[in-house]
């Protein structure tokens, strides 16, 4: 056991979602706002973006992002109610299912990537709002899928899955209710927040205690500071983002939470080893 889940629960998880993606096709992501160890602190955590090139250039614009973060907030009270076939605020056509704990909704699984025939209104107001070119949003939205599988056919193909996450939550379950930590609530905003302009005087702010005490009681508990943690969180969302889109380096950079893509570059050397470019070259 490790931070509350079964190592051998998440692999099963996590291959699973890789055998839908690869084999059937389908882009699935998990959505949660409830602090649970099982997505927020596993490997499953990297299936908590949208990796097609559309949603991640809108998410360069940070007044975007958090809209969609709200609308994210939205879709989880919708899905109470059932699973549902929907077009998200940015005219991408979506599945999404409720993830349960046992007891509660706690979150949606969402199946998306596809698109819509009232596409342009989307992306005309979208450009309108946003500093973001109608032409650039144009070009990137044609590399989503025109295709769009029936309810039927997704529904069968994700239930499973919704089992599986469920029967990983009860499992996890202690008889009595575990109080939140201090640091797993800046853990959890950390990889709420990771891909926007934060500083430690924000997560000060945010949690009304003093630097010292955040940093101090950060490192005791995950043997990272908070700089370093937060770090690797925009390093793994840019390796995917280098592997998985054709952004630039610098749309990158700015979509993970950097406004230098020198530096991004400079970072992600450090830690990696190589440039952003030669990581993308040696993963095709």
């Amino acid at each position: 056991m490790q931070g509350g889940f079964n190592i051998y629960d998440i692999t099963k998880i996590k291959d699973y979602i890789l055998f839908l993606k690869k084999e059937c096709g389908l882009a699935i992501t998990l959505h949660t706002n409830a602090l649970d160890t099982l997505i927020l602190q596993s490997e499953l955590i990297s299936f908590n973006i949208h990796d097609n090139p559309y949603c991640v250039y809108i998410k360069t614009c940070s007044e975007a992002q958090k809209h969609c973060i709200l609308s994210q907030c939205k879709v989880e009270k919708k899905v109470g109610s059932g699973s549902f076939e929907g077009v998200c605020y940015a005219g991408v056509r979506e599945y999404v299912y409720p993830i349960s704990n046992g007891e509660s909704v706690v979150g949606f699984i969402c199946v998306s990537g596809y698109k819509t025939a009232e596409a342009q209104s989307y992306i005309k107001r979208i450009s309108e709002k946003y500093p973001l070119s109608q032409k650039k949003l144009n070009a990137i939205y044609a590399s989503l899928k025109a295709d769009v599988p029936s309810k039927e056919k997704v529904d069968t193909l994700v239930k499973p899955l919704c089992d599986m996450l469920e029967l990983a939550y009860i499992k996890t379950k202690s008889a009595a209710v575990v109080k939140e930590k201090f640091t797993d609530k800046v853990i959890r905003f950390l990889k709420q927040y990771h891909t926007q302009d934060i500083s430690i005087e924000d997560i000060c702010r945010n949690f009304n205690c003093s630097r010292s005490h955040i940093s101090h009681q950060f490192c005791k508990a995950t043997g990272k500071t908070v700089r370093e943690y937060l770090t690797s969180l925009r390093i793994e969302d840019a390796k995917l983002l280098l592997l998985n889109s054709e952004l630039t380096v610098t749309e990158i950079a700015f979509s993970v939470g950097y406004g230098d893509s020198n530096y991004f570059s400079n970072i992600f050397k450090q830690k990696v080893g190589m440039s952003p470019r030669d990581y993308r070259k040696r993963g095709k």
